[in-house]
């Protein structure tokens, strides 16, 4: 069975997180991916070393995850014979994948009004910041900034008490989101060809829309005439819902989900079925008027046994409720390891690396392994021999500096 993406063929040139993680889904489902680097190389791979003390040029898990199976070429766009090159890419191409800022692929010469035309059944698919319009179209923007900030995820989601200070974001996860938001569209697009004579599409997702509708439950309740008041103090989010500690200093995590189904099942696994129907609980504005008192009694009543305890009562229960993981929990998890949510990758050393396996579950795709990444430029002289161009045409292009083949 041929993989759904098979024969798309992908030009690559992007940066950091979001905008790879297209590029990469789009390559396991069958895609042909060309990566281009600048070749002093994406800048992700210098932010992966500096993530961890271990890890340098050959032992890279942080941009191996994002860029795995890609061919990895380099090009300098600034020359006339790198920019040729690129050219001669997109008239082959299927879909080009980026995240450059407008304006700076404006000055290259590869804006979509520049590219439309010559291209005309190229999928244009951009990764932005802060979206093409308004006063900071033009600004900078990471995930950080654009997705958790500016949504409002990381002023309103610390809870409020006596030390509040805003909860830190995590690295690269708005950027995935909004890798897999473009990537969606890209399939779309690529299935939307078939049915509109051959001609191409522009596809965007920007990190601020994506932030926005991924928290989309909190600008609508924030609204007035709701007006809910964020950030919220521990005691007001959602009890009897939310995370408690246990007796060993552990703790859980309880999902409310339908209340009128959910109570009754949390004051059984406490040991007060005496309160199902307490008419304190039984209704939205009841419950308001003692949130304080419930939220107290599960607090004390979730101090009185392990952790692993309640986890066992819940789910005799029927009740969502696990252990408040840490991120290093994960790669031991035996449910994670069981669903395949995880593999053992070989990195250049031949060390082993435990690796999150990329989100595609088709039985058309089958397994995808994760693979480590060469240094820039490895596969350059291979892609322009395919191109047609001879050792001695190569040797000169990097020569003039037009591209860039790794020693």
């Amino acid at each position: 069975m041929s993989k759904p993406l098979q024969g798309i063929k992908v030009l690559d040139l992007t940066t950091f997180v979001a905008a790879p993680v297209c590029a990469r889904m789009l390559g396991e489902m069958g895609a042909d991916v060309i990566k281009v680097e600048h070749p002093k190389g994406d800048g992700w791979r210098e932010y992966g070393i500096n993530m961890n003390a271990h890890f340098n040029e050959k032992i890279n898990p942080i941009f191996d995850i994002y860029n795995s199976g890609k061919k990895m070429i380099s090009l300098n766009l600034k020359t006339p014979e790198g920019k040729e090159i690129f050219w001669k890419l997109l008239e082959e191409a299927d879909v080009f994948v980026t995240n450059t800022r407008p304006d700076a692929l404006k000055r290259l010469g590869f804006s979509y009004d520049d590219v439309k035309d010559r291209c005309p059944k190229l999928i244009y698919a951009i990764i932005l910041g802060l979206g093409e319009n308004g006063p900071d179209a033009g600004k900078p923007a990471f995930d950080t900034t654009a997705f958790w900030t500016r949504s409002g995820f990381l002023r309103d989601m610390s809870p409020m008490n006596d030390s509040y200070v805003p909860i830190s974001p995590p690295s690269g996860v708005g950027d995935t989101i909004t890798g897999y938001n473009l990537t969606a569209q890209v399939c779309a697009a690529i299935a939307g060809r078939e049915r509109n004579g051959g001609k191409g599409d522009y596809v965007k997702a920007s990190l601020y829309h994506t932030g926005i509708f991924t928290n989309g439950s909190m600008e609508i309740v924030t609204q007035r005439p709701w007006g809910r008041d964020y950030p919220m103090s521990r005691e007001q989010v959602g009890p009897p819902g939310g995370c408690f500690r246990c007796k060993d200093d552990e703790w859980v995590f309880v999902a409310n989900g339908q209340l009128s189904v959910s109570l009754p099942k949390m004051f059984t696994m406490i040991g007060r079925p005496d309160l199902i129907g307490d008419e304190r609980y039984t209704t939205r504005e009841s419950r308001a008027a003692h949130w304080k008192e419930l939220y107290d009694l599960f607090v004390e009543a979730y101090k009185t046994k392990n952790c692993a305890e309640w986890v066992s009562l819940a789910k005799e229960v029927d009740l969502p409720c696990v252990r408040m993981n840490h991120f290093s929990d994960v790669t031991t998890d035996e449910q994670a390891w069981a669903n395949g949510y995880l593999e053992n990758m070989t990195d250049f050393t031949g060390g082993n690396l435990i690796m999150p396996t990329v989100p595609i579950e088709m039985a058309s795709v089958g397994e995808i392994k994760t693979l480590p990444v060469p240094p820039v430029g490895t596969d350059t002289e291979e892609v322009l021999l395919s191109m047609g161009y001879t050792l001695e045409e190569i040797s000169a292009l990097e020569e003039s500096g037009a591209v860039y083949r790794s020693k």
